[in-house]
């Protein structure tokens, strides 16, 4: 069976919902995004003050512990009073070390739990891909796209099926990594319509594996529409998120 638990958590654009016609609804998505980029900027502070605070809280244990020893080294009976003060304060250190870790293990947690989106798949990477571009947006008829679609698969029915019957995420990166022309709406067609042939064919198994590396397509053209660039621009950051 392929686990489909990796896209639980993924929202890739604002405008993903259909509002009423009397909202405004490029300002509603304006605000669900600058909403979402102050949640992200708060949820970093945190993180930040976080571990901040467990960094010194380290630090003064450390100095404390040097103190200690330095103190054991030259004083060992008339420093007692002093040392057990000193053991006090590292015990109450190692509490407050404790505490601070077990947050910022709750916060990676809720981190790990995120939704990701668009902001943060192209977080980094994108500025640097010779595709990114804006796509360019040309009204084509059926008469085109099918000829298109028919065209293109003849020429790369092979390689097209050969990343459908991929199953890891790094076999899947490479072979688009060297076949950069298969990112695009003709490889997502040919491999839905393989599905349907192999649910027909009652080839359930087979269906889900391709079905798996449809989705995987049809997401990194999704992402490519919401940021407006070439689809070739947004796969391998999408694979190294994923991953």
């Amino acid at each position: 069976m392929v686990d489909y638990s990796v896209w639980d958590h993924i929202e890739v654009s604002d405008d993903e919902d259909e509002t009423h016609p009397n909202i405004d609804t490029a300002s509603l998505f304006r605000w669900r995004h600058q909403a979402r980029v102050e949640r992200m900027e708060q949820f970093q502070k945190e993180k930040e003050e976080l571990d901040k605070g467990c960094r010194e809280c380290k630090r003064r244990l450390a100095e404390c512990l040097k103190k200690m020893k330095e103190l054991e080294l030259a004083e060992p009976e008339s420093g007692r009073g002093e040392l057990e003060k000193l053991q006090a304060e590292a015990q109450q250190l190692r509490n407050e070390e404790k505490s601070w870790e077990n947050k910022l293990e709750e916060l990676r947690k809720k981190e790990k739990n995120m939704p990701w989106n668009v902001d943060t798949l192209s977080k980094d990477g994108f500025s640097k891909s010779v595709f990114n571009v804006k796509p360019e947006e040309k009204e084509e008829t059926e008469e085109q796209k099918e000829k298109k679609h028919k065209t293109f698969v003849e020429r790369h029915e092979k390689q097209i099926k050969h990343f459908g019957m991929l199953r890891r995420w790094d076999d899947s990166q490479k072979f688009l990594s060297d076949n950069p022309h298969l990112v695009c709406e003709e490889t997502a067609n040919y491999l839905v319509i393989w599905c349907i042939d192999l649910e027909v064919e009652e080839k359930h198994a087979l269906m889900e594996q391709v079905a798996h590396q449809t989705i995987v397509m049809q997401f990194i053209l999704e992402l490519a529409k919401s940021l407006k660039v070439d689809p070739r621009a947004c796969f391998r950051q999408f694979f190294t998120k994923i991953k």
